[in-house]
Order: structure tokens, then sequence, then C-alpha cells
């Protein structure tokens, strides 16, 4: 019983100097990464709900000009096929007026920062319809310009087995 409550003591001690020995930088560097994190976040959710929406400005706004994307596809006879375009590619064919809205929630993202490039690996599901149409994870690099943070480049994978029902 008292080895448990000296570990514990131990860490909170070992803990508390850590912050303690923080350089004034240091501590400013994670309030900034954690204030640009929820910024990274706001940037993805604006993109998604422009896609959801079919606004095509909407999503050229968080989209930075030299942005891809890199799709990975299941290839004919076995395989991956990789299907690269420009963001405004994707926003042409995402907003086309005579095609199906695409909802796109994310869920389980994972930022991580560093300097003025941030990586964000997320589930998502992909409804059309109100149904789910495949899902899989996206993997997002954003840069950040001056103030705010840009979409560099979207990856996902892509599965139509093993979605499960909406998210709520």
């Amino acid at each position: 019983m008292m080895q448990g409550k000296s570990a514990r003591l131990f860490a909170v001690t070992f803990a508390i100097s850590l912050v303690g020995s923080m350089s004034p930088q240091t501590a400013a560097a994670q309030t900034s990464t954690a204030a640009d994190s929820l910024t990274v976040m706001q940037t993805l959710e604006s993109m998604l709900t422009a896609l959801r929406t079919k606004n095509a400005d909407g999503m050229r706004a968080t989209f930075h000009e030299s942005a891809r994307m890199t799709l990975l596809r299941p290839a004919q006879g076995g395989g991956t096929r990789v299907v690269a375009m420009t963001a405004e590619q994707f926003i042409t064919s995402a907003t086309n007026p005579t095609g199906p809205a695409i909802d796109e929630p994310i869920r389980n993202a994972k930022v991580q920062i560093d300097g003025n490039l941030a990586t964000v690996w997320a589930e998502y599901q992909v409804r059309i319809g109100g149904k789910v149409s495949h899902c899989g994870h996206d993997a997002f690099h954003l840069v950040k310009n001056d103030t705010s943070w840009k979409i560099l480049n979207v990856s996902d994978t892509f599965r139509q087995q093993g979605c499960g029902e909406m998210w709520k």
C-alpha cells in the first residue's frame, strides 16, 4: 500500500518539477499549439460543412492555393488505385448541382502540429442520400499562412464494408 502512495507522490512531484522547469517560450508554444489545434479543427469543420451544403466558395476559403487531394480507391482486379486531383477539381465535382450532396463527418481526430504544419488523422463516414456510402480514414495536412490554417493535402482510405450505422 505504501508503495502505491509513494509511486503516486513521486509521479506528481516529477510532473510538477517538469512544469516548473518550463521556459516561458515552451509554455507559450504549448498554449499556441492548443489554440492552433482548435483552429485547425475549425478549418476542417468549415470545409466539411461547405462540402455538405455544396458551397464552393466556402470550400475554396479553406484550401491553400496549391492544395491536392490524394484518394486511395480499390483497383480493378485488386490493389490500390491512386486518384490525385487539385482542390479545384474536387470542389467542382463535389458541388456539381446535379450530383448528390455529400455529408462526411469525421471523428476521433488526432491533431499534431509542428511550426506551420499540422496533420490530422481521423475516421470519416461518407453519407449520400441519407445512407452510408463508404468510410475509412482521412489524413489532412494543413499549413499556417499568417494567422490562418489552410488545407494543403487530403488523403484518404476507402472501404464499403464495416462502416456501421450513421454516426450521431
